[in-house]
């Protein structure tokens, strides 16, 4: 994969800007709202680390810039970092959130409609936004090892707790049969 601004690591960071029809922003303000938040619609995209929908309605404007700019409508900014390549990912939640995709970008200038399959998935490459800067805390850990590593870290939490007081020995003995010799 050739080092871009969009990688670090084995990971990728997506960032879609796409402009919404101005009499769709509060359905799909309300839309967004009622998705689930646990588990999030991106826990069945298995290569999703973080993913992010936010209606951008006008830039903030600082009294230090030399003139004011503003948005000509609202905008739909996506945020995503995954494992592996674009295409994969892509692929991967056209299928998979293919409601939720449709219904979302659906209310974007441009959007094809249905908004769902390959259509969509080029006009999400068509508002791709260079990242230009994004970190990731594990760059070479892929959302199974995340994953992996959480698991063995609530285990190893529920054993601390469960074992409070316990003798030198009887520790000891516990801490071998929860987690081997």
């Amino acid at each position: 994969m050739p080092l871009t601004t969009n990688t670090a690591g084995q990971m990728y960071a997506l960032t879609v800007f796409a402009p919404i029809v101005p009499d769709r922003v509060d359905a799909l303000r309300a839309y967004l709202r009622s998705l689930p938040r646990r588990p999030s619609p991106f826990a069945r995209v298995d290569a999703t680390h973080f993913a992010r929908w936010v209606i951008i309605p006008d830039f903030v404007n600082d009294p230090s810039q030399p003139r004011p700019e503003h948005l000509p409508s609202p905008y739909l900014l996506f945020s995503a970092t995954f494992d592996g390549p674009l295409e994969r990912f892509l692929d991967d939640m056209c299928e998979k959130l293919a409601a939720q995709a449709g219904e979302i970008w659906g209310s974007c200038v441009g959007a094809p409609l249905p908004a769902v399959g390959e259509p969509l998935k080029a006009y999400l490459k068509h508002n791709q936004i260079q990242t230009g800067l994004f970190f990731s805390a594990y760059p070479a850990a892929d959302v199974a090892t995340v994953k992996r590593a959480l698991d063995v870290r609530a285990h190893t939490i529920a054993f601390a707790v469960r074992s409070q007081g316990m003798e030198p020995g009887a520790l000891q003995q516990a801490f071998l049969e929860e987690f081997g010799a």
